[in-house]
C-alpha cells in the first residue's frame, strides 16, 4: 500500500527519515524489555568472567570451553533474533544460565555463577550499556558542534537583533548566537567525558557487595572488559549504582536544556511574525485539516523530551536517596528510568544538527530587526561616555530622553535632533558630531567595536571558534582512544579464549 501524509501535497519533498522516526516517537514504535538491551553486555561479562575462573583455577579448561561455546552460541542466535528472554526466568542473567544448564547440564552449566552474583552482574551491565551511550552522545555532540561552527563561521559578520525579556537588546552577529550555543554543547561533551573517567570503573567481583573468598582477579576482568581498574570498594559498587545512573541523567538533562533553548530560539524566528528564519521542509510537518500549516514538530518535541527528562532525573535521585547499606530492589526501577531518558534523548544532537545545517535565513528581515527598537543605543551610550567623558548614569538618562523624542517623532533609531535636544535640556555640551553618530546607526560597524574576549568584533568570534575547535581536536582525540581501547579489549579476550 502506498504510504502518504495526510497533508503531502503541501510539501514538495519527505520529511527527513531521522525526523520522520523522531516526531513519531512511540505512537507506532514499540520499546523492547530492558534487559534486551543488556544482552550484549550480560554476555560480554560472562565470557571475560569465564576466562578469569579458568586463569585461576577455579573452571578447568573443559568447563571454560563448553561454558564459552554456550556463550557464543546464545550470542549468534540473539543477533539473528533467535533468542529471547523468557519473564519466567526474571531477567538476562538468568535467562542465560538457565540457558547454559539446560544445554550442558547443572555439572558445567551451573559453575557460571561461581564468585559472582546478580548484584554485580547487573552492575557491570549497566556500566558496559552506559559507557556505550555516553559514547554515542560524544559522537553525536561532535557532530552537532561541528555544523554549529561551521554557521558560526560562515556568519561571524551577519549582524543579527540581540534580545533580553523577548525584546530588542543589542545587535549582536549571528555567529555570536551560533558559538554561545556551541559553547554550552561543549561543556556538554567535557561533561559526559567525565562520567566515563569517573565511572569506568569494573564492579564485576563485588559480589553481593561483600566480597568473594575465591581467588578471582578482578584486574584481569576489567582487563578483559575495557575498564581502567576495579572499583576499590565492593560495598559501594553495589550500593550506589544509581549515582553513575543520575549523574548520566543529569548530563543529558543539561543538553536538553540547551537543546530545548536552542529550539525555542529557532522556532520564534521562524515564526510568520519574526520570519527571520525558514526550516526546511524535511524538518517541518503540516496538518490534517489545515492546508497551509508548516509546523516546526521536531523542535517541539525536543522541549517536551527535555521536560521528559527533568521528570526521570529527580526519579533516580529520589530512589537513590534512601538507600539502606547494601542492595536493594529499588535500584531495578533506576534501570528503567536511565534507558527511557537514553532512548528518548540520545538522537536529539543528531536532529539538531540537521535542522542547523539546513536552515534558511531572511537577509532582509534580520537586515531590518537591526535598525528598529533603538537596538544601537547600548553602543551609543558607551560612545558618548567615552567621547563626552561624561558619567556613565549621566549619559544614560540623557540618552534615554533622546529615545522617548525619537519615539515620539515615530523613529526607532536615536536622532541626531533628539540627541542634541536631550543634551541642550539638561544643560550639557555635545561635542559627537554626526558622522560618529552616523557610525552608531550601523550594525556592522557597533559589532566590530566589542574587541575584548567573548565580544561580536571578527577577531573575538575568530578567537572563540579557533577555541572550540581545539576542544573538538581533543575531544575527537579522546573519543577515538577509548574507541581503541575497548575494540583492544575485547580483541583480547578472544585471544585468551582461544589459548583455553
Amino acid at each position: 500500500m502506498k504510504t502518504e501524509k495526510l497533508w503531502g501535497k503541501r510539501f514538495s519533498k519527505l520529511p527527513s527519515p531521522l525526523a520522520e522516526v523522531f516526531t513519531s516517537g512511540r505512537d507506532v514504535r514499540g520499546v523492547p524489555p530492558a534487559d534486551e538491551r543488556l544482552i550484549p553486555y550480560d554476555l560480554w561479562g560472562s565470557r571475560a568472567h569465564v576466562v578469569m575462573l579458568n586463569r585461576q583455577n577455579i573452571l578447568n579448561r573443559q568447563e571454560a570451553r563448553l561454558l564459552i561455546r554456550g556463550l557464543k552460541e546464545i550470542e549468534g542466535a540473539w543477533k539473528k533474533g533467535q533468542f529471547s528472554l523468557d519473564p519466567r526466568k526474571e531477567d538476562v542473567h538468568s535467562n542465560m544460565e538457565s540457558w547454559l544448564i539446560e544445554k550442558y547440564g547443572m555439572e558445567i552449566g551451573g559453575k557460571l555463577h561461581t564468585a559472582r552474583s546478580r548484584n554485580d552482574q547487573v552492575a557491570l551491565d549497566m556500566r558496559l550499556y552506559l559507557r556505550d551511550a555516553v559514547i554515542g552522545f560524544v559522537k553525536e555532540i561532535l557532530l552537532l558542534l561541528q555544523h554549529l561552527l561551521t554557521q558560526a563561521n560562515k556568519h561571524k559578520t551577519l549582524p543579527f537583533p540581540g534580545y533580553t525579556h523577548h525584546q530588542p537588546a543589542q545587535v549582536t552577529s549571528l555567529g555570536q548566537i551560533w558559538l554561545a550555543f556551541a559553547e554550552s554543547f561543549a561543556r556538554d561533551l567535557a561533561r559526559c567525558q567525565e562520567w566515563y573517567e569517573r565511572f569506568n570503573e569494573n564492579p564485576l567481583g563485588s559480589m553481593t557487595g561483600y566480597g568473594t573468598a575465591f581467588p578471582i582477579d578482578r584486574a584481569l576482568t576489567s582487563k578483559l572488559l575495557g575498564f581502567k581498574a576495579p572499583t576499590p570498594n565492593a560495598l559501594e559498587a553495589i550500593q550506589n549504582r544509581w549515582e553513575m545512573e543520575a549523574e548520566l541523567a543529569f548530563i543529558i538533562n543539561s543538553l536538553m536544556n540547551h537543546g530545548s533553548s536552542l529550539a525555542q530560539t529557532i522556532i520564534i524566528f521562524s515564526t510568520g511574525e519574526f520570519g527571520l528564519f525558514r526550516l526546511d521542509e524535511a524538518y517541518c510537518s503540516g496538518s490534517s485539516m489545515m492546508p497551509q500549516k508548516r509546523n516546526p514538530d521536531p523542535l517541539e518535541i525536543i522541549k517536551a523530551k527535555s521536560a521528559l527528562a527533568q521528570g526521570k532525573l529527580i526519579s533516580l535521585l529520589a530512589i537513590g536517596r534512601a538507600q539502606f547499606l547494601g542492595y536493594n530492589r529499588d535500584t531495578q526501577w533506576t534501570k528503567y528510568l536511565i534507558m527511557d531518558l537514553i532512548d528518548e534523548c540520545h538522537n536529539v544532537p543528531a536532529i539538531l544538527k540537521e535542522i542547523v545545517a539546513t536552515l534558511k535565513l531572511e537577509e532582509e528581515k534580520i537586515s531590518l530587526l537591526t535598525k528598529k527598537g533603538f537596538i544601537t543605543a547600548p553602543d551609543l551610550l558607551e560612545a558618548i561616555v567615552h567621547q563626552e567623558k561624561i558619567p556613565f548614569r549621566l549619559a544614560k538618562t540623557l540618552l534615554e530622553k533622546a529615545i522617548r523624542y525619537a519615539e515620539a517623532e515615530g523613529e526607532e533609531q536615536v536622532t541626531y535632533a533628539s540627541l542634541k535636544k536631550a543634551f541642550q535640556e539638561e544643560g550639557q555640551h555635545l561635542s559627537f558630531n554626526v558622522d560618529l553618530w552616523q557610525n552608531f546607526q550601523d550594525a556592522h560597524f557597533v559589532i566590530s567595536q566589542r574587541k575584548a574576549i567573548g565580544g561580536t568584533s571578527l577577531s573575538a568570534l575568530e578567537k572563540n571558534i579557533a577555541h572550540l575547535r581545539q576542544n573538538l581536536r581533543q575531544s575527537t582525540a579522546w573519543l577515538k582512544k577509548k574507541e581503541k581501547q575497548i575494540a583492544a579489549a575485547k580483541e583480547l579476550l578472544q585471544q585468551m579464549e582461544a589459548k583455553i
